[in-house]
């Protein structure tokens, strides 16, 4: 019996689809339990990429797959992803449904934000969370069961922007009712009869809704603990948690970004690393691995059971030398404090140099194992395993499904 959890501890975008992917075989149940289609987790498999948006990663596998009660669903995109991919998928009845409504306002909101934009993928994540707080957000069993939700009331909200229409229930009806059931009960039944479960987390620790930094985030709590409310799974039950986060960061949108870096060296990373948005195709933002941010992600993320997974450890091959900010210099003082960031102070990267890491036969380090990595990897890797006192269990090295390196 096991349950694990999987998160990202940067601004999303971590590798996180490959980890899952690569880790759902062990497992009898793979579980969404926050977000929504704005999250585009990749896998590769003998070269053939493919996204996943709100079905789990480990759909490939053919496992049980669940959609908790924290994800907010868009049933039209829900059923496209379905058509892809034949699986034995279970809807919580509690999800959320994201409306064209949702769609339109999320649009508006940016419009009228003008140069403040937040970024958002323009798919109503925000919104339906916002509508499900203000009790007028229909959820699954209101459109399977005709719960007595009243819709009306958010025509009357929006005035001639937007109407349900009978052609949208009439889908959304079609697509859930096969799907919907009780996650939660399912759950507890597989854990209760000695099963394991692995939990998918979207995004990542710094687009946290709460402790990430707003209003640069996401609309959704991003951290482990989140699984208590987002699949009605007790949090005493999870065993472990795999932290995920590449050997040098990105992130999509506007916000603080400390270790940013632009000109040719960060073009190269984009393209080396393909650092292109799995939902949005936009140009990922590229800076140097922040190890200031990366503690704080630690500390939200049950550091007692947290275990590292480090990726995208080959684009950093052919760099020059590496760097690695392990403070903040803000208003002429040293800081190791993340809120400073998030604060808007101004605030300069302290950096540890490293040496460049040769091109290398990553096939033969697979092989071999981490002892036969570049010297100049595993003293990075080991700086970064002393500086967060967290251990590191695998270095991924390539996109392809399998290309991971484990350290003991």
């Amino acid at each position: 019996m096991k349950s694990s959890v999987v998160v990202g501890l940067q601004w999303g975008d971590e590798g996180k689809g490959k980890v899952v992917d690569q880790l759902a075989q062990r497992y009898d149940a793979i579980v969404r339990f926050n977000g929504g289609g704005n999250a585009g987790h990749t896998v590769v498999v003998s070269n053939e990429k493919k996204v996943f948006h709100v079905l789990p990663s480990a759909a490939l596998w053919k496992k049980k797959l669940y959609i908790g009660a924290g994800v907010v669903v868009d049933p039209e995109s829900l059923a496209q992803e379905l058509s892809q991919n034949p699986v034995n998928v279970m809807v919580d009845y509690r999800c959320g449904l994201i409306t064209p409504l949702e769609k339109w306002l999320d649009k508006r909101l940016e419009e009228l934000r003008g140069a403040g934009a937040i970024g958002t993928t323009g798919r109503g994540i925000g919104p339906a969370y916002a509508d499900r707080m203000l009790r007028v957000l229909p959820r699954v069993l209101d459109v399977v069961y005709g719960n007595g939700h009243d819709l009306s009331i958010m025509r009357m909200l929006i005035g001639d922007g937007w109407d349900v229409t009978n052609e949208w229930l009439d889908m959304s009806r079609r697509v859930l009712s096969p799907i919907a059931g009780d996650v939660p009960e399912s759950l507890s039944s597989i854990y209760e009869k000695g099963g394991s479960i692995l939990f998918e987390g979207a995004q990542g620790a710094l687009l946290d809704i709460t402790y990430g930094t707003y209003p640069y985030v996401t609309s959704s709590n991003t951290v482990a603990s989140y699984v208590g409310v987002g699949a009605g799974f007790p949090v005493s039950k999870i065993d472990e948690v795999i932290g995920v986060a590449k050997l040098y960061v990105t992130r999509v949108g506007a916000g603080p970004f400390p270790t940013e870096i632009a000109g040719g060296l960060s073009e190269k990373m984009r393209s080396k690393g393909g650092e292109y948005g799995s939902t949005t195709g936009r140009p990922r933002r590229v800076g140097w691995l922040d190890l200031v941010a990366l503690k704080y992600a630690v500390s939200l993320n049950e550091p007692g059971k947290l275990r590292l997974v480090l990726t995208k450890a080959d684009v950093l091959t052919g760099l020059g030398d590496l760097k690695a900010a392990v403070a903040y210099n803000v208003d002429g003082k040293e800081s190791s404090n993340f809120i400073d960031a998030m604060l808007g102070k101004s605030v300069k990267p302290v950096y540890e140099s490293f040496d460049p890491i040769p091109e290398v036969d990553w096939g033969s380090v697979m092989k071999g194992g981490w002892d036969v990595a570049p010297r100049q990897l595993r003293k990075f890797v080991d700086f970064v395993q002393d500086y967060l006192k967290v251990e590191v269990a695998e270095v991924s090295v390539g996109p392809q499904r399998g290309m991971n390196v484990e350290l003991r």
